[in-house]
């Protein structure tokens, strides 16, 4: 009977893991992978910001049937659900899904900017199993170059009220990076809204006329009903 029973197994193997193709594809990309360097500065020294790690990684990732995918979606609270995917040719998948912390200071589109970018490199790096270059954590503020000046504020446009006063070159920059992290859904829906909201015509272009004081507060105001579209 013992005699049967190996031979059995043997003739009858048990089926490997559906993660299997991904587990070997991930095993190979480690071997290869370089380390991952401090490119960008903060007010605490240089760390590996997101744009490195990316650029580090997906080559690496590709040449292993591997990409990563980064979206958001709802929560029962307020704030969205980061979710990372690490996806193989196979068909096979590793999931991840992040509550998403982001800072209540006044600018509610920096915290919001400044929680993706900083999320979404430690989940990225929490995925592929690796670790960056970086000397402390904590501060959203870490994901911005701080080598840069900072800029001086526009001056007050005299006779123009506080809402059309225009944007400076920093908080323009800000609201069109933010918009950009919209997902094609997303985008489709806040550039109607945006539309609607300001008496634009439906073919107009949005960003060009994001340049006032009253288009960065409906922003800060409306962005978020269009972060999980």
């Amino acid at each position: 009977m013992p005699t049967d029973v190996s031979l059995s197994k043997m003739n009858n193997p048990a089926p490997s893991s559906p993660l299997q193709p991904l587990i070997e594809a991930l095993v190979k990309f480690h071997k290869t992978v370089p380390a991952i360097n401090k490119t960008a500065s903060a007010q605490y020294g240089k760390f590996a910001d997101l744009e490195t790690v990316l650029s580090t990684v997906t080559p690496h990732l590709i040449n292993n049937g591997l990409v990563i995918s980064q979206v958001f979606e709802p929560s029962e609270g307020l704030e969205p659900i980061l979710v990372t995917k690490l996806l193989h040719i196979s068909g096979a998948e590793l999931i991840s899904r992040l509550p998403m912390v982001i800072g209540k200071g006044r600018n509610a589109l920096h915290d919001f900017g400044g929680s993706c970018t900083y999320l979404k490199r430690y989940a990225l790096l929490a995925m592929l199993g690796l670790t960056a270059d970086m000397d402390m954590d904590g501060d959203f503020a870490d994901d911005q170059p701080a080598a840069k000046p900072t800029a001086k504020p526009v001056a007050k446009v005299e006779g123009v009220s506080n809402n059309d006063q225009p944007l400076s070159e920093n908080d323009r920059n800000l609201c069109l990076g933010l918009i950009k992290e919209l997902t094609p859904e997303g985008l489709e829906s806040f550039c109607a809204a945006f539309r609607r909201s300001f008496g634009l015509s439906e073919t107009a272009k949005v960003a060009p006329c994001i340049v006032s004081v009253k288009h960065q507060d409906w922003m800060n105001a409306n962005l978020k009903n269009h972060v999980n579209v």
